[in-house]
């Protein structure tokens, strides 16, 4: 059982919100106050094909996608560690849909996800 205040659950779904609106807008570059510069990302795409590397190669792939202004979402704190958090997102679009699990540190006051696994169904 975690030991986090609630205000640390606070920041943690804050941190979360870049990642989200780069969704909405469709821009890369609004994702990456969310995440560490050297984060990893592994899962599994629609058609079967394992996505491995840099949290870049989301930047990249997001950039060429079309907003996604109906985006639902739901953000999950799984659990929260002093400097490490878990968390689950469900993001549901028109025509697609994702389970990502992220995993987060507190680096120098602020949290950042430092890994991203994902399916896409």
């Amino acid at each position: 059982m975690s030991k986090a205040k609630l205000k640390e659950y606070e920041e943690i779904v804050n941190a979360m919100q870049g990642y989200i609106q780069g969704n909405i807008e469709g821009k890369g570059d609004v994702m990456k106050s969310t995440f560490h510069e050297d984060a990893i990302m592994y899962g599994y795409t629609n058609d079967g094909n394992l996505s491995t590397g840099s949290i870049r190669n989301l930047y990249e792939l997001i950039d060429t996608l079309e907003p996604a202004k109906d985006l639902k979402y739901r953000i999950d704190v799984l659990d929260v560690a002093v400097t490490v958090a878990v968390v689950r997102i469900i993001l549901e679009a028109p025509g697609i849909e994702y389970a990502d699990y992220h995993t987060l540190l507190k680096i120098d006051g602020q949290w950042k996800v430092i890994s991203k696994v994902f399916h896409q169904y």
